[in-house]
């Protein structure tokens, strides 16, 4: 596996340093930036476009939290075990569902509005595989982008943060198990972005399938980066397919949340009969992966693009979710009067880098919270709305941890220089994305087995191997270095798993293996291994013009 996707020097490269250099704008990341400010480290927030760009700003359901009456972590923790399929970190999740509901108060102190009743308590609702009503809503349907604005707003507020906006990270550097920072693509120029510590929350990998209800961005990017480097993956298998986007010719993969069904809406075949009764004890409330295998099972008997999702029996329905109902009425759907077309669509990553109680990873000095990162808490199939719950504790714990790490700063003498790829352009960049989103999709989708694996591992290798020892010359050919290492990293993952677990279902193997309740993780390399093109050389040497 190549270790560096592009040639650098950098004793000569444009230099920012850093006590922190966090990577990415979404909650985890946000949140881990203000955290680390407001305890007085300078913080380099790096974002690939923009602070507002981030998979956080869509999420419309809202955050899960034991606030009522009848609620209590414990119930919120069973649930979230129950979700999971036998694969939750029972005392990650513990402390995410006792410390969380603090955080969400935190966020309401520094201006997050959430919805609440009249005698101004949180309004909460509902959604699929919770006993109780515990889901915090912004706006009915807009948590996540005001969860988004306020940590925003927090962070340009913050004199110890400087915002690195359009500021694609190429990859980390490392030696001998260490991180001190990552190098950058920063308005078309390399940038050394030197560092004692690293936090990577760059967010999930849903644009590797052809449907998703991911942004642009999310291809993985900063998983692959780790994964290079020799940082521990973990469950990658397990790739959540959301059940109801909005299913038009021409539309978007926009979400249906999961808190319109939560309200009482109900999915109909095409002959408009509801099924969910008869294949799950909680109907339309069943966990993600059950509801999406019901749904495609429905589109394949019936050989459709879509069913429906039946929102009209609803009191009030589009004041309940105006988001949702703008939407729609945009492409001539009024969720009052109409069904909705849905289809199951990618939607988040389960497994990641690996990490501790802390979001530290195996290699010192780099830590990953929110998507990117496996903590243990999503197991098998994330609960509904445990995801920005999970960036906010994460986020802060990160922060914590960074505050008490006694890590020496980085050695002003220390530098790498890499000129061992191939600078040939090469111009297939745009046809092999296209053609590995359609093979992960065709055969790593919501249904897998042995010889549909077999065949994307042989045709993701082909491809691959295309570019190795070649250098990424633009965002593109980095993105697809960044899908091709994913897409392989799930295949393996998917192949060894045999059995089906949450979000990971083989028709070959339909049942769960006790033998398998367990973790899979993988390493690409060893970080003490993970630099043989990399050198330490001292200051004082002079630099060869090949190195220049």
């Amino acid at each position: 596996m190549q270790r560096y996707l592009m040639n650098f020097n950098t004793r000569t490269m444009e230099t920012r340093r850093t006590e922190c250099l966090v990577i990415g704008s979404g909650v985890a990341g946000l949140t881990a930036a203000v955290q680390l400010a407001r305890h007085g480290h300078h913080v380099l927030l790096a974002v690939r476009d923009t602070l507002a760009d981030s998979n956080t700003a869509n999420a419309q359901g809202g955050i899960a939290a034991a606030f009522g009456k009848d609620d209590n972590p414990e119930l919120h923790l069973q649930d979230t075990l129950v979700a999971g399929a036998g694969l939750s970190d029972e005392d990650v999740s513990r402390l995410v569902v006792t410390e969380g509901p603090d955080d969400i108060r935190w966020l309401a102190k520094n201006g997050a509005e959430f919805d609440r009743t009249k005698d101004g308590s949180l309004a909460l609702g509902r959604e699929g595989c919770h006993s109780r009503q515990r889901i915090v809503h912004s706006h009915g349907d807009a948590t996540g982008a005001e969860v988004a604005r306020a940590l925003r707003a927090m962070a340009e507020s913050e004199p110890n943060i400087q915002p690195l906006e359009g500021c694609y990270i190429v990859d980390l550097l490392t030696h001998e198990g260490r991180c001190y920072g990552a190098i950058a693509l920063w308005h078309g120029r390399k940038l050394a972005l030197r560092a004692t510590h690293t936090v990577l929350a760059t967010g999930g990998l849903g644009r590797l399938f052809l449907h998703t209800t991911n942004p642009e961005g999310a291809t993985g990017s900063g998983l692959a980066l780790a994964a290079r480097a020799g940082a521990e993956v973990a469950d990658m298998e397990f790739v959540q397919f959301h059940p109801t986007a909005l299913a038009l010719d021409g539309c978007p993969n926009f979400l249906i949340s999961e808190a319109v069904r939560g309200a009482g809406a109900h999915l109909l075949n095409l002959d408009e009969e509801r099924f969910m009764p008869q294949c799950h004890p909680m109907a339309e409330l069943a966990p993600r992966d059950v509801v999406a295998r019901c749904i495609f099972r429905e589109m394949t008997k019936a050989n459709a693009t879509h069913i429906w999702l039946d929102a009209r029996c609803i009191e009030g329905v589009a004041q309940k979710f105006p988001m949702i109902a703008a939407t729609c009425r945009d492409y001539g759907i009024d969720i009052e009067k109409d069904l909705i077309p849905i289809a199951p669509a990618a939607h988040y990553m389960m497994g990641g880098i690996k990490t501790d109680h802390w979001g530290r990873t195996n290699i010192t000095g780099l830590y990953a919270c929110g998507e990117a990162a496996c903590t243990g808490l999503q197991g098998a199939n994330r609960l509904a709305s445990n995801s920005l719950l999970e960036g906010l504790v994460f986020g802060r714990r990160c922060a914590t941890i960074i505050g008490k790490a006694r890590l020496p700063q980085a050695e002003p003498d220390l530098y790498w220089r890499e000129a061992a790829l191939d600078e040939t352009p090469l111009e297939f960049t745009a046809a092999d994305t296209a053609r590995s989103e359609q093979i992960m999709s065709r055969y790593l989708g919501i249904t897998r087995t042995a010889d549909a694996l077999d065949r994307a591992q042989q045709s993701l290798t082909e491809i691959a191997g295309i570019y190795e020892g070649c250098a990424a010359r633009t965002i593109a050919d980095l993105d697809l270095r960044a899908r091709l290492t994913c897409d392989l990293l799930i295949v393996k993952a998917a192949q060894r798993r045999q059995e089906s677990r949450g979000a990971h279902y083989r028709s070959d193997y339909p049942h769960k293996d006790e033998a398998l309740r367990q973790h899979f993780s993988d390493q690409l390399t060893t970080p003490s291994d993970a630099h043989t093109r990399t050198e330490n050389v001292a200051a004082s040497e002079l630099l060869s013009p090949a190195f220049a």
